[in-house]
């Protein structure tokens, strides 16, 4: 597992072998899939998260997804590589 910290201690990135997992603070708000695949939600939290989400996704607001379906994706995408032995 490897982190990155992006442009302030409260943004990150943690490498989890086959998914990249992307924080604002310490909550999930974004991650990339081994195939390249990025999945942003929306901003439901502050206006710093709503920075930290720019820098993610380059303030692409058009391409993110409702929180409750990100949340589930994210789930879903960890249960698999869990599944797989790549978490």
């Amino acid at each position: 597992m490897t982190t990155s910290y992006l442009n302030t201690t409260k943004s990150l990135r943690v490498e989890h072998g086959m998914i990249d997992i992307y924080y604002s603070y310490a909550t999930p708000v974004a991650f990339k899939s081994h195939n390249g695949i990025l999945h942003v939600s929306e901003n439901v939290w502050s206006r710093t998260t709503g920075k930290h989400l720019t820098q993610i996704d380059g303030g692409d607001k058009k391409s993110r997804i409702p929180n409750h379906q990100f949340d589930k994706l994210l789930t879903e995408t960890r249960k698999h590589y869990n599944e797989l032995g790549f978490l």
